[in-house]
């Protein structure tokens, strides 16, 4: 019989080892579990089932299996829940229903109604012994107290041994401060000590103790210490590549946190309570420091002597790191309100001797865990597979982090695979940045039509037939999931029929089903360089949803009646069913445009929208959108094999931009409709304007170099002044301008109508008052919901539940934000690992760079040749560096500077340290002025021929 506490700190040991068996959830434990941690929940959940599939997550009590007699083993082997968990409905059980008493807890009313159950069972059951397994000690010894046999889970691994030689290897670490749990030393000092005092007693106390850090405060002296403003909650975050420097954000103010002592082991997103810190306190911790390098530096493995450890290379970057936030207060972490662990990838560090890994499986060895993310300290696990772990990649969850121990515990849970094998590393990426690669599952693959589906009457009720129409599809080469197409017809009055038809992906998504539920998780489609990770099934992106040529379809359509000069009559939306007359690459509708022998009536279509859409574009451009730097690699794949047959530089074609025109177009139309409809719950997607402070910086550095009309009071005046910004002798100045202004911007993102002002709806970007996203349904679910907006707005049919609630909305689209950031940061991941085995198998080079930024930890540059984008650390024994001026100069020659926008070489090779995949540049020398810059033409031919090995397989997701 299982307890909750149990269940929440140990559900991988539960669910994983296979002396757990024969086990008893009780209904109150289920519940109190759902209420607490909804993974943990889910988990549960798929353990009791026997037939329901582990997605039906949301199932009745009674779906879950009820032991009502003992089933041999052969039973049990033909079910899919062999190990035989069941829940026990005791809330609803006359004889196993306990009341509340009177000053009774809910905790403790409900520890009773558990043991309640290991009672019951006791009596009922015969032949087999009846435990309850608690790793709350009260609850263990009043078990024992009414004669219940009550185990922790380290006593029933070491029972179970005998049987299960290998159990206990996914066991949960337990915190091991019984003291600090209970005020720890605090409740030790006397209560009349001035706080100042009892901060030095605490630390007098913690090196007699044999603690490593100093104990966190108690609830109460937090609660007291934040009322009066002496302490300050935030959440902490970590600075890029380091897990000992952090800021925590307090009201106006930003909070620098470095090493190891002040951090107080809080990690990366961790919610903290900190106090702001005098000099001579500061001066304390350095020392405090140092000591803590020392013992660190201890638990290194041997090396040569000449090389710093990581944890001493760690703490001098912190340390350098730290001076150059000098003017910020600085401050320390007492105690932590919420932790924000997670499952880590990683891989184990290596060990001299294999003998001392403990092969044997009765030899648990502790091992050092070293996470993909350097944001996060390495992690001590304990194992019996130590040698089968070696040189994988692994998954591990953190337990605890005591004030006895330099590092925290935990347990691994998985083996992804081998390390630098390129499918596993993709998996780590997908994996460190949230993103589900889970297979779909029964109930979800019920919803979908059957695989030879074909529009039926039902289908077609309230739709208009557009077969006839001259409608194709323009996607990148070997697009799969075509989701939008488009048209363009004369009418008799000489006006153009302009169409854009989008998947009607929400005919088959039901608002509330599984495969909604599970798109609504997943947000979006995720593309690494090699590979994708769907949204929704294969069998409605790239069959039954997908605008495939010569087949028909059902579409969500924008149509519009405008003149020959662009200007829009009048526009309407409407389900349809089409049949496309062919799905064509940019290349081959540009083709198609270009041949002037070519007099077919699709081709006709093709012209008209291109010239049409560049009259849009002029008309946006002149109301200010702006056109930013972007570098992208194309690669055509083999139909079959998906071997690439050719590669090459992302070229920019009219034809894309045609199809980008009446995208927004589209989306621009929907907006509208949507709002005027539903101004509280609609879903749109605003772009803020970008920070003037950056532009200032911007304007400033191109004032050094000669571009003195840099203004940026609207979206206007900055697109302008980028036009403007060129140099006749430097191809490759206005893109560095654009790239850097790029920097600038903020993040588009999604929103409720009902929870923003108007006057911030607007998008900077693109010039518009009203946007939002309604042409990819099939890769996002912000898409999805803009579907049902404007089905209910045409009165197709009623407005979701879901789209009825402005915090619900507002949830999702929070959610939605997330995952897109994510998948964002996941495939410039991915573009960092191909960067990395590209030079891992070819060797180090030395190459050309442009500054683009001087930053506190070095320069920030641009590799025209590689494509590439990187920090240069410079040495602070040989430099200055001015994040403020913009310049590094020399310490020992003064006249050696170096501004934004100068050339230097770099030398750039792969660093794995750690297993981290990491691409290093190193400052090798100026360009001097005499030296002839590579040639711009020249440095792309080369980026072009190196991209292909680089990225061999690369998938270009369509932009629109």
């Amino acid at each position: 019989v299982l307890d909750t506490n149990i269940v929440l700190h140990q559900i991988d040991f539960i669910a994983e080892d296979e002396c757990v068996n024969h086990v008893v959830v009780p209904y109150t434990v289920l519940q109190e579990v759902r209420h607490r941690h909804a993974g943990t929940y889910a988990r549960l959940r798929a353990l009791c089932r026997v037939e329901a599939a582990p997605e039906a997550a949301e199932a009745e009590p009674e779906a879950l299996p009820i032991v009502r007699g003992r089933g041999t083993a052969s039973d049990m082997a033909t079910v899919r829940n062999a190990r035989r968990f069941a829940v026990f409905p005791n809330e609803f059980f006359r004889e196993t229903f306990v009341e509340r008493r009177p000053q009774e807890t809910q905790n403790d009313r409900n520890d009773r109604a558990i043991r309640r159950v290991a009672h019951w069972y006791k009596r009922h059951a015969v032949g087999p012994e009846v435990l309850l397994l608690t790793d709350d000690r009260a609850c263990q010894a009043k078990a024992v107290a009414d004669g219940i046999a009550a185990l922790t889970a380290r006593e029933f691994v070491q029972r179970m041994r005998p049987q299960f030689p290998e159990c206990g290897e996914k066991l949960a670490a337990r915190e091991a401060e019984a003291d600090e749990a209970a005020g720890g030393s605090a409740a030790s000092t006397p209560a009349s000590a001035p706080r100042g005092e009892k901060r030095k007693l605490r630390d007098t106390e913690r090196q007699t103790d044999g603690s490593v850090y100093p104990p966190h405060l108690k609830a109460s002296e937090v609660e007291r210490g934040l009322k009066e403003k002496r302490l300050f909650q935030g959440t902490l975050r970590m600075h890029m590549n380091t897990c000992l420097h952090a800021t925590v954000a307090c009201g106006g103010d930003e909070v620098e946190i470095t090493g190891l002592r002040a951090l107080n082991r809080a990690v990366d997103g961790d919610t903290v309570v900190i106090e702001r810190i005098d000099g001579a306190t500061e001066a304390r911790c350095e020392r405090e420091e140092k000591r803590l390098r020392r013992e660190a530096s201890d638990g290194e493995p041997p090396g040569d002597g000449k090389a710093l450890s990581v944890t001493q290379a760690l703490m001098e970057s912190a340390a350098a790191l730290a001076k150059s936030f000098s003017d910020r207060p600085k401050g320390q972490v007492v105690g932590i309100l919420r932790r924000n662990w997670r499952e880590y990838c990683g891989t184990l560090k290596p060990i001299a001797d294999q003998r001392a890994a403990g092969g044997a499986s009765f030899d648990k060895a502790e091992r050092m865990f070293v996470p993909a993310d350097s944001r996060l300290p390495n992690i001590m696990i304990q194992t019996r597979q130590s040698a089968n772990l070696e040189n994988k990649r692994i998954v591990v969850v953190l337990d605890s982090w005591d004030c006895f121990s330099h590092y925290p515990r935990g347990h691994w849970i998985k083996v992804l695979g081998d390390v630098g094998d390129r499918s596993v590393e993709s998996a780590v990426i997908l994996h460190e940045h949230g993103v589900i690669t889970r297979e779909f599952g029964e109930s979800i693959l019920r919803c979908l039509p059957p695989a030879d589906w074909t529009p039926g009457p039902e289908d077609l009720a309230g739709r208009e037939d557009f077969r006839t129409w001259t409608i194709c599809s323009v996607d990148p080469p070997g697009c799969k999931d075509i989701d939008d197409a488009v048209s363009c017809e004369r009418l008799p009055n000489g006006n153009h029929r302009v169409g854009v038809h989008i998947a009607d992906v929400t005919h088959f998504v039901h608002p509330g089903t599984a495969i909604d539920n599970e798109a609504a998780e997943r947000c979006t489609t995720v593309y690494l360089v090699e590979r994708r990770t769907d949204m929704l099934p294969s069998l409605l992106t790239t069959d039954i949803c997908s605008l495939r040529g010569g087949v028909e379809r059902l579409t969500f359509s924008v149509v519009w009646e405008m003149t020959s000069e662009a200007e829009i009559v009048d526009v309407r939306c409407c389900k349809a069913i089409i049949k496309s007359q062919a799905a064509l690459s940019y290349a081959e509708a540009q083709a198609r445009i270009d041949d002037s022998s070519d007099r077919s009536k699709l081709t006709a279509s093709l012209r008209q929208l291109n010239r049409l859409a560049k009259l849009i574009r002029a008309e946006r451009m002149r109301k200010g959108a702006l056109e930013l730097a972007s570098q992208e690699v194309k690669f055509e794949l083999d139909s079959e094999t998906q071997d690439p047959t050719d590669v090459a530089e992302y070229t920019l074609r009219e034809t894309n931009k045609m199809i980008e025109e009446f995208m927004l177009l589209a989306n621009q139309a929907v907006a509208t409709k949507i709002l005027e409809h539903f101004p509280m719950f609609g879903v749109l997607r605003r772009h803020p304007p970008p920070k003037d402070e950056a532009l200032k910086t911007m304007k400033k550095l191109l004032a050094k170099h000669g571009v003195d009309d840099f203004a940026f009071g609207s979206n206007k005046e900055l697109g302008d002044s980028l036009t403007r910004a060129v140099k006749d002798d430097d191809p490759f100045f206005n893109q560095l301008v654009r790239m850097m202004a790029t920097r600038c911007m903020n993040q588009a993102v999604y929103f409720c109508t009902g929870e923003v002002q108007p006057a911030m709806y607007g998008h900077y970007g693109l010039a518009m008052e009203r946007y939002t996203h309604f042409t990819s349904p099939i890769r996002r679910y912000a898409d999805v919901l803009v579907h049902r907006l404007l089905m209910a707005s045409l009165g197709i049919s009623a407005l979701p539940e879901q789209l009825q609630s402005k915090p619900v909305i507002s949830e999702q689209c929070e959610k939605i934000n997330v995952k897109h950031r994510m998948a964002q940061w996941a495939g410039r991941a991915s573009a960092d690992l191909h960067t990395y085995m590209y030079f891992n198998r070819r060797g180090g080079q030395a190459a050309e760079a442009v500054v683009t930024r001087v930053r506190r930890s070095g320069l920030q540059v641009v590799v025209p040749r590689f494509g590439i984008e990187g920090v240069v650390p410079m040495p602070e024994a040989d430099w200055d560096v001015n994040e403020e001026e913009q310049v590094v100069v020399g310490r020992a020659d003064r006249t050696s500077r170096i501004e934004v926008f100068r050339r230097v070489i770099v030398h750039i090779e792969a660093d794995n340290t750690d297993f981290r995949n990491r691409t290093r540049l190193t400052f090798q020398r100026l360009l001097s002025e005499e030296e002839r810059a590579e040639a711009f033409a020249e440095a792309e031919a080369k980026r072009k021929e190196v991209q292909k090995e680089m990225f061999p397989d690369r998938l270009v997701p369509e932009v629109n």
